[in-house]
């Protein structure tokens, strides 16, 4: 492979040029489906495969023409996703003679050893639990002398193009001649290595966005943090996730190979601070959601009961309930990963410098000050919007006394109606029982005892009675027999 030449104003020489590459995609989120997870490391094999498709093995073959992955269903919680049992590498590698063995693989290593030219590569790809991890380190040997910093260009190349996700971190490490060319400062070769990473970017936007020298080891690092914004945000809020890019200039061989013993720890740091990063992010999202959702509810309880009936209102209310309570959880959740996740950080940092004898750099010690900030705004946010599950419950109460209400008037409305019907129905009864007696008794006091056909004033006379009496008796028995039937 032909180096990459560009123009620089640092004339600057390092031994060993090294990247180190740590990319994280979420294996597996809250309450996500199979399907969902799938996706999920569609996403993840993606990326890899861009990868593999440019790394060759010695003899020249590319990684992704021979590498396979386990299938999704046998994935360990921990462990490498590649299959060395079913890539027999030996058996793909071309132009091997009889008694040539493959050396991209190691045994009791899940790393592969590649190489392309004079650049060599070690790459690995993890499940870490809920998180897919990718390892990548790309290093000139110091055999090959000093190098030029348009090497960093070619070990990094396609890289930085990566779709992000959870968190990706970059660090180009070095040893830099000493001393430095006249007016020339680290921050300097710092900025233009970048620059070999992140050509897109111009060279003043790195300085501007650049930050302090830090010490590690006692050699100078610097930190170019970038926040990426993520396809999934709410209509408030653009959830975001982190990208960091490091330069550690190593001042001796001793300084690196420190260094060197402590990158497997590095990786576990990162984790931890890419997903409180991530986190934090999406707890925003869900603080959003939270209180557009808190707000209907406060307009909600102030409406009349008539309003409150609607009965669009009424079918949403339940739902909107369960989403509020569903979302709050949700966020409860975050507290507890970020709590976790603060944990094993300050673990990492006590085993990193424990191992080298030195503290880290301030950027990572000074990050555990954002996590307490984060996790304060957290509680108090949860702290403000958990009330609503009682106004939630306060209108579910006071709709179901207002349908209760509205029942028993109902109810109140359908027994008078029953009284009145049950008036008549007796009414109706006892006048067709009564009515012959009582127009025979008036016809024999009116038209006498041998009048054959009752007159029509004794009919009318009678018809009168018979009302007048029917209802009489009707009313009574018509309450008796509707305050039985209230009763059962």
């Amino acid at each position: 492979m032909t180096q990459t030449e560009t123009n620089t104003t640092v004339k600057v020489k390092v031994l060993s040029p090294t990247l180190h590459f740590y990319h994280y995609v979420l294996r597996q989120s809250l309450n996500e489906s199979l399907e969902e997870r799938k996706e999920r490391r569609k996403f993840f094999e993606n990326n890899l495969k861009e990868i593999t498709s440019r790394l060759t093995c010695k003899k020249e073959k590319f990684v992704s023409d021979f590498l396979q992955l386990i299938d999704i269903k046998k994935e360990p919680s921990s462990g490498t996703i590649f299959d060395f049992k079913n890539t027999k590498l030996s058996d793909k590698c071309p132009n091997l003679n009889a008694t040539d063995k493959c050396e991209c693989h190691k045994p009791n290593s899940d790393r592969l050893y590649l190489e392309t030219g004079i650049f060599k590569s070690r790459l690995a790809a993890r499940c870490l639990n809920d998180t897919y991890f990718l390892r990548l380190t790309r290093y000139i040997s110091s055999n090959e002398g000093e190098q030029s910093l348009n090497s960093f260009a070619n070990l990094s190349e396609y890289l930085n193009t990566l779709k992000i996700e959870l968190g990706q971190t970059a660090i180009l490490a070095g040893i830099v001649q000493s001393p430095l060319p006249p007016e020339t400062t680290t921050r300097q070769i710092a900025v233009s290595c970048l620059h070999k990473y992140f050509s897109q970017i111009p060279e003043e936007e790195i300085e501007e966005k650049l930050s302090e020298k830090y010490q590690f080891l006692d050699s100078p690092f610097y930190v170019l943090r970038r926040e990426i914004t993520l396809k999934e945000s709410t209509e408030n809020y653009q959830s975001k996730t982190t990208n960091l890019a490091c330069v550690l200039l190593y001042k001796d061989e001793t300084a690196e190979r420190k260094a060197d013993r402590v990158y497997s720890i590095f990786q576990n740091l990162l984790l931890s601070y890419h997903k409180i990063n991530y986190f934090y992010s999406q707890s925003r999202s869900l603080k959003v959601q939270l209180k557009r959702l808190y707000k209907a509810i406060e307009e909600q309880t102030k409406s009349d009961s008539q309003q409150i009936l609607d009965p669009q209102i009424l079918v949403k209310l339940p739902q909107e309930s369960l989403e509020y309570y569903k979302l709050l959880s949700f966020l409860k959740d975050q507290a507890r990963l970020i709590k976790v996740q603060q944990r094993n950080y300050r673990e990492c940092i006590k085993e990193i410098e424990q191992e080298t004898g030195e503290a880290m750099p301030k950027f990572f010690t000074n990050f555990q000050e954002d996590i307490n900030f984060y996790l304060e705004q957290m509680e108090a946010d949860i702290g403000f919007l958990s009330p609503a599950i009682q106004l939630y419950e306060r209108l579910m109460l006071s709709v179901q006394t207002q349908v209760s209400i509205n029942e028993a008037a109902i109810q109140e409305k359908q027994d008078k109606l029953g009284q009145i019907l049950t008036v008549a129905g007796t009414t109706i009864a006892l006048g067709q029982i009564a009515h012959k007696p009582i127009t025979t008794t008036i016809s024999q006091r009116i038209d006498g005892v041998k009048s054959l056909q009752p007159s029509l004033l004794s009919l009318w006379i009678s018809a009168i009675v018979t009302i007048v009496f029917s209802l009489a008796i009707g009313y009574g028995v018509s309450r008796i027999l509707s305050g039985w039937f209230t009763k059962k």
